[in-house]
């Protein structure tokens, strides 16, 4: 797999769940950001060291990429971190994000929430 030049307007999108990825990958666009993936069967850190993208938006329901193991790893990088959850995964959101001085948006969130987010 090719590796990706780094894009100073990418937005990696980590989710299991692939309609709420694919949701938030539109409202990137709209913000003017470019959507990427990780490739199927691709780890989060994977995905990472292949797209390096600026900005890191991770759903923390996906208990594969929403750890601090992961977080270390995207901070060291560069790239802006944006966590995101459900009202399910707020426990484990909000801790994380005040940890590492996140930003954190609780979904549904506005177009233009999401647009602020990746942006600061």
């Amino acid at each position: 797999m090719a590796t990706r030049v780094a894009d100073r307007r990418s937005v990696l999108i980590l989710s299991g769940d692939p309609l709420s990825a694919a949701l938030l990958g539109a409202a990137s666009e709209l913000a003017a950001y470019a959507p990427v993936y990780p490739a199927p069967g691709e780890s989060a850190r994977d995905a990472l060291i292949r797209l390096r993208p600026s900005v890191v938006l991770i759903d923390c329901d996906d208990d594969a990429a929403c750890t601090e193991e992961f977080l270390g790893p995207v901070i060291m990088t560069g790239a802006r971190l944006v966590v995101f959850s459900s009202a399910r995964s707020r426990r484990k959101a909000t801790p994380l994000a005040e940890r590492f001085k996140l930003r954190h948006l609780e979904l549904p969130a506005d177009p233009a929430a999401l647009a602020r987010a990746l942006d600061e």
